[in-house]
């Protein structure tokens, strides 16, 4: 069976390609998390350690819907209902034991460093603010081609775009 697509949904800002502070989202937009869960929702998700203990924290529980993939140095690391692997190459490898339709990477930001010259397909959230942040997104539109633009939404004075992205 052919690799499966790996594919990022992701939420940042025009500018500078911010995507959080303080290991936290910068934006929580009810549309935008909605068109995550939608996207990822029946495909395993590789995340980094700091990424999942952040959605443990919100949600009191792994993504549901998903096969959780954590990635951490931490060899003694242990979860009940996600899986562990010790790297970007491994946890591809346990994702790809369920024969997916796609491979979803969930951040952060260095998990998405490791990923992008994996990554065929990307689904962007554009912000138009620019929120303090500690974390950004790699530079990544030389390598891709835009697919589909959506129309601009404001949520609470806050505008967005999502931008579908394909690699050529």
């Amino acid at each position: 069976m052919p690799q499966p697509p790996i594919v990022i949904v992701t939420a940042m800002s025009r500018q500078h390609q911010a995507i959080g502070m303080n290991n936290s989202l910068l934006w929580h937009v009810p549309a935008d998390l909605q068109r995550f869960k939608e996207l990822t929702l029946g495909h395993p998700i590789i995340m980094g350690r700091k990424t999942f203990e952040s959605i443990l924290a919100i949600l009191g529980k792994p993504l549901p819907g998903r096969t959780n993939i954590v990635v951490t140095r931490d060899e003694t690391y242990r979860h009940s209902t996600a899986k562990i692997a010790h790297s970007l190459e491994e946890a591809i490898t346990i994702a790809n034991e369920e024969q997916p339709a796609e491979i979803h990477i969930g951040g952060g930001a260095e998990l998405y460093r490791q990923a992008i010259p994996l990554v065929r397909k990307l689904h962007v959230t554009w912000f138009d603010n620019e929120p303090e942040a500690d974390t950004f997104f790699p530079s990544f539109l030389d390598e891709f081609t835009e697919t589909v633009i959506y129309e601009p939404q404001t949520h609470e004075g806050v505008t967005f775009q999502w931008v579908d992205y394909v690699r050529e």
